[in-house]
């Protein structure tokens, strides 16, 4: 409370008190003067000494009632309703000191002033991390995706107000009163972006870190002088949590970049090593493996087989599988250390996904597996590198069928978000899932849980997705199928790959139609 209010009051009340004992005392010392005659009046005019006393005494004695008495009709007659919000805010302050978990303290003070004080809605307004104007970090009244998306700048005229009358809270029908009609109806309309119609400042000495915006509801009496001075008390105090919890949460989202940081740098170390090495280790088993692979499947073929017998036969056939099980893995290392120079042209995304479902359509009828796909309106040209997003498409629609097995089923997903310009591709599965200690491993090299595979497919996946700055994640829970997310963002092509594109062999005019869904 004010202190200048709590001093106005106390005043008051000691008056009345005071008044209240003063008619008191005489009123029982002319009692008793009536009850005992004149032998009490005559001992008064002799001593007035003893007047005194007796007056002092009943005041002493009535002191302590008197003054409960005021204290109740002041909390319960005179000022109801500031009592009442006083004490809510008084149990708030407490509450809210000591917390420093900026979601937890937004969400309690937004909630309590609602549901308790009956606001129609109520936010909370903080600076945003690094000085980039200020967010809603809570609301009471408001859907979250309404206020999730509203940013406000650091030069927005309500704040500029605020800021020009610092400490004082800002009621709408006051304020827009001293404006013209063309001030009045912008800072209207800054108030109604706010859905409030009484803000209230946050200070910490000369920092303006947000604000309280309350709507009152028509049904509600206006909020009067008392009430904000009320308000101005309790921002004052509030403002020191919520001050603590923006710098306790500004720490932690710069030691989690900076950790981010550091383990980009360590992956990106790892991956450079692991490049090198690859590029060799391809290099040098690739030639020996097309060999053997070779001479094998010419014995194969040899029409006389009367020179090896059954067993011979089945040796052979187990050379050549593996030895083109070993040239994947050889091909999928080569093209993750040779990748990064790979030619990117203009081409149809939902195109290459189409010819990449072609490729495996045998497999996928033999195993009775359905893939639907999705493909949203208004797709433009992405420009990459065809055998770099067929791998990608190929290897996470492989990895579904193999989670599947036969008779399982695969959606794809494929939207374009205009605002933001990313594109955004997913693929999931209804198999068993991911068990959550594996989900941060998938993406290992030379990761994996089945006993044929390599570990190498969304490995590439992954380094082929972040060499277009896009990212790729997985959900999954065990029971409930696989999700992989892929956002890849949108870039203009340079002039020259829009002039040769037309002759791309994927998303050129002649070539569109070759493909199944060519929608």
């Amino acid at each position: 409370m004010n202190p200048y209010d709590k001093r106005r009051k106390r005043i008051l009340k000691r008056i009345l008190v005071g008044v209240t004992l003063f008619v008191l005392s005489f009123s029982v010392l002319g009692v008793l003067g009536l009850l005992l005659g004149n032998s009490f009046l005559e001992l008064g005019d002799g001593n007035p000494l003893i007047w005194v006393l007796l007056t002092t005494l009943l005041a002493v004695l009535g002191y302590q009632p008197v003054d409960q008495l005021y204290g109740w009709l002041f909390r319960q007659v005179f000022f109801p309703r500031r009592s009442h919000l006083l004490q809510i805010l008084n149990h708030l302050t407490q509450d809210l000191t000591g917390s420093y978990d900026l979601t937890e303290l937004s969400n309690f003070l937004v909630n309590t002033l609602g549901e308790v004080l009956q606001f129609k809605t109520v936010s909370l307004l903080v600076r945003a991390p690094r000085g980039e104007g200020y967010v809603i970090t809570s609301a009471y009244g408001w859907n979250v995706s309404d206020y999730r998306k509203l940013r406000i700048q650091a030069n927005n005229p309500l704040l500029e107000l605020m800021k020009a009358a610092p400490n004082q809270v800002l009621v709408r029908e006051k304020v827009v009163r001293s404006l013209t009609w063309q001030e009045a109806n912008g800072l209207t309309s800054q108030f109604e972006a706010f859905h409030a119609t009484c803000v209230i400042p946050l200070w910490v000495k000369t920092e303006l870190i947000g604000s309280i915006n309350l709507l009152t509801p028509s049904s509600n009496r206006p909020i009067d002088e008392g009430d904000l001075r009320c308000f101005r008390d309790f921002a004052g105090e509030v403002a020191k949590s919520i001050h603590g919890a923006l710098i306790l949460h500004e720490l932690k989202e710069q030691n989690e970049e900076l950790r981010d940081t550091q383990s980009q740098l360590l992956q990106a170390a790892k991956l450079a090593a692991i490049e090198q090495l690859a590029s060799g280790i391809a290099h040098e088993i690739h030639n020996p493996l097309t060999i053997i692979s070779g001479k094998a499947q010419v014995l194969l073929l040899q029409k006389d087989r009367k020179f090896y017998d059954e067993k011979v036969e089945e040796v052979l056939k187990t050379i050549v599988k593996q030895t083109k099980r070993a040239a994947d893995i050889t091909r999928k290392l080569l093209m993750f250390s040779q990748a990064s120079a790979s030619l990117r042209e203009k081409l149809r995304l939902e195109t290459v996904l189409d010819d990449t479902i072609s490729l495996i359509a045998y497999q996928t009828s033999l195993e009775g597996t359905k893939i639907q796909r999705h493909i949203g309106q208004e797709l433009p040209d992405f420009f990459g590198n065809v055998q770099e997003l067929r791998e990608v498409f190929l290897n996470l629609i492989l990895n579904a069928l193999q989670a599947t097995g036969p008779g399982g089923e695969i959606q794809i997903g494929m939207t374009y978000q205009k605002a933001d310009k990313i594109f955004v591709i997913q693929v999931s599965d209804n198999g068993p899932g991911i068990l959550q200690e594996n989900l941060e491993k998938v993406f290992n090299p030379f990761f994996t849980t089945r006993s044929e595979g390599a570990g190498l497919g969304l490995f590439v996946t992954q380094q082929i997705v972040n060499r277009y700055g896009g990212s790729i994640r997985v959900e999954s829970e065990a029971g409930q199928g696989t999700l992989f997310v892929i956002e890849l963002p949108y870039e203009e092509p340079p002039a020259l790959a829009n002039a040769d594109s037309a002759n791309s062999e994927i998303g050129g005019e002649e070539e569109h139609d070759t493909f199944i869904g060519g929608r």
